[in-house]
């Protein structure tokens, strides 16, 4: 099974976050938060926001437009917790993100 790049570590500078797109078409969110990659759905379950815009802090992202956070670890909404933003699941090979198969 071949392996896809969603993007290089190096891409995701320290404290911020992008956007990339699937081969199969889905939006993924990748957070750099100290040194750590996060990636979560780049839609919020409110009401399909870009997540990769928002702000983060504290390992939270905030939704820039109706301000739900969601735990970048978790994926869980501290605004209403029956609903998450999807966790994507990727390692780190080398300088690769990879999603995982």
């Amino acid at each position: 099974m071949d392996t896809e790049i969603l993007a290089k570590v190096s891409d995701v500078p320290l404290g911020r976050s992008i956007s990339v797109m699937t081969s199969d078409e889905r939006e993924i969110a990748l957070f750099n938060v100290e040194g750590t990659i996060y990636a979560l759905e780049n839609q919020c379950p409110h009401a399909g926001g870009p997540l990769a815009e928002g702000d983060v802090k504290d390992g939270i992202v905030t939704c820039p437009w109706h301000a739900w956070e969601f735990n970048l670890k978790t994926g869980m909404c501290i605004n209403a917790p029956n609903h998450c933003a999807a966790i994507i699941p990727i390692s780190i090979e080398g300088d690769n993100i990879t999603l995982k198969q």
